[in-house]
Parts: C-alpha cells; sequence; structure tokens
C-alpha cells in the first residue's frame, strides 16, 4: 500500500518482513487497520528508521503517517527531490 499526503494507517503490526535489495535494507509491514482491514506496508522515512533500530514490535500498536507538507531532499549529485516525508508513532508507549 502507498500512502498519500494525510494518509494514515493505524493499527496492530501483524508482521515484519526484511530484506536486502538494490538500493540496501528494506522492510515490509502486514498492519491490521482500524478502517483498511489487513494492508502490506513497505516501510518509508521514519518507519523505516524506526524497523532498522528494532523498535517496531509485532502484536504492537502502530501509527504511521504521510505529512501533508512537502520538503525537498538535495542529493549528492546536487539535485533536488521533493517528497512528503512519512512518520511514525506507537500508541502503546514504545
Amino acid at each position: 500500500m502507498e500512502l498519500g499526503p494525510g494518509d494514515v494507517l493505524e493499527g496492530l503490526v501483524l508482521d515484519l518482513t526484511e530484506g536486502e535489495g538494490e538500493y540496501g535494507p528494506w522492510y515490509r509491514l502486514k498492519i491490521k487497520d482500524e478502517s483498511r482491514g489487513v494492508v502490506r506496508y513497505f516501510a518509508k522515512d521514519e518507519v523505516k528508521r524506526a524497523a532498522a533500530q528494532d523498535r517496531i514490535e509485532v502484536g504492537e500498536q502502530i501509527w504511521v503517517a504521510m505529512d501533508t507538507d512537502e520538503v525537498t531532499l538535495e542529493r549528492d549529485d546536487g539535485s533536488t527531490h521533493d517528497y512528503n516525508p512519512t512518520m511514525v508513532a506507537f500508541p502503546g508507549g514504545s
């Protein structure tokens, strides 16, 4: 599932899969979202950092949202890329 600006995923983490790809590690979460049912989400931004730091626990609540404000990222080659950052929180208190 892809999030758009202002979209929120909230629910129970059912599974966390990780792997290694051409661009480095990736993480896919299976979340039982309160309004969408079970969804698969590829971690981005803060969610990816939290997964890499082992902060995401299967069986715990998670809140994932894409910000409505764009930010500009400057790459090493000087080119720029505008994107909406993705944020994460853990309503259960972790």
